[in-house]
């Protein structure tokens, strides 16, 4: 006999969403805001949670009514697409749930973000969006006292402490290296981001390593770290043809540093992809657009911000365990990346060049 009070008997919002054929925040509007829903998947979710005998806890929708329904998301800069795409996506999800979202910037280094972040908390988040692994020893201290949900984003560290809701950052890069190797090229160079608390470009920067490492190419010793901008992909560029002017392949941790080395590439008389091969990672809206277009790895910006909100929402609402996600990247091949050139430039044969900057 089931105890009294019991919700034993009673199925989970996780058992209407599969019978229903819908996702679970499809189920929790259904009950709370049924002006979203389709009149007919409405109807459908309704009859079978009744036979289900499934029904919103009282208490549960007593204490949604003193909510804030307000989600906080903490990212590292507005200043480029990429985090902007994810950052609406999240917001749009929330907004038809009847939620607000409060943004907060905090730099790319996560070692020290905690106050940035509390500051989320303060102003009423009930759950919370980051980017990147929570290196912030107080910052995780604080997850786990508050138990306030949260998801990390961009990232798919092997062991979570947090749940994440990223994609692999080693396994992308290593596809666009083995991409320019299968090229032909072994003559390689490296532009990217600090990697101080940024545990998206320590990835990226060891695919690359390892991969040179194992394949016996050039370019260990190519690896340059600067600021997230476009005129640091510039700087670099033209410090490689200055110090490596034998570098036939450029991997670029952003369009952001891919589009100021395509840049200085054409200052320099060089052609892009016959004399140097170029490949990005972002898959920024203009990387096709470019001339050339622009080899780059498309990074699921929008599903990340769509399935964060989706699983901060069901664990506010339906108190549900937040399960990670890895989605999958994938490189676009397009126009920066060719063969490796069969012979060398002037630039490339080691005599002095004077770099325009």
């Amino acid at each position: 006999m089931a105890r009294k009070g019991s919700d034993a008997a009673v199925a989970g919002v996780k058992a209407v969403a599969q019978a229903a054929g819908v996702s679970k925040t499809t189920v929790s509007r259904a009950f709370n805001t049924p002006e979203l829903v389709n009149e007919e998947v409405r109807r459908k979710i309704l009859e079978i949670a009744a036979r289900m005998n499934y029904r919103p806890h009282p208490a549960a929708r007593a204490l949604r009514s003193q909510r804030t329904h307000i989600f906080g998301a903490a990212i590292p800069t507005l200043d480029y697409a990429i985090f902007a795409r994810m950052v609406n996506e999240f917001e749009g999800t929330l907004s038809t749930l009847g939620a607000s979202t409060i943004v907060i910037t905090t730099g790319f280094d996560n070692r020290d973000v905690f106050d940035n972040v509390r500051q989320l908390t303060e102003r009423g988040a009930e759950a919370l969006l980051l980017v990147g692994e929570v290196e912030d020893v107080r910052l995780r201290d604080y997850i786990l006292h508050t138990r306030i949900p949260v998801v990390t984003t961009y990232s798919a560290p092997p062991e979570e402490t947090v749940p994440a809701v990223g994609f692999d950052n080693y396994k992308a890069t290593r596809e666009a290296v083995m991409h320019l190797a299968g090229l032909g090229h072994r003559d390689f160079a490296m532009i990217a981001s600090r990697t101080e608390g940024n545990d998206r470009q320590r990835a990226r920067v060891a695919a690359y390593t390892d991969f040179l490492t194992e394949a016996g190419l050039n370019g260990l010793d190519c690896i340059y770290k600067r600021a997230f901008e476009m005129r640091g992909g510039a700087d670099v560029m033209n410090q490689i043809l200055r110090e490596h002017p034998e570098t036939t392949a450029v991997v670029c941790n952003s369009d952001v540093f891919a589009i100021g080395a395509m840049d200085a590439c054409r200052k320099n008389g060089l052609k892009i992809p016959e004399d140097i091969s170029i490949v990005g990672c972002d898959d920024f809206d203009f990387a096709e657009l470019l001339y050339p277009p622009l080899t780059t790895i498309t990074v699921p910006a929008a599903e990340m911000g769509r399935l964060a909100a989706e699983k901060l929402w069901s664990a506010v609402t339906d108190k549900e365990p937040i399960e990670g996600e890895l989605i999958e990247t994938r490189l676009i091949v397009r126009g920066s990346s060719g063969p490796a050139p069969t012979r060398r430039l002037d630039a490339m044969a080691g005599s002095k060049r004077s770099i325009q900057v």
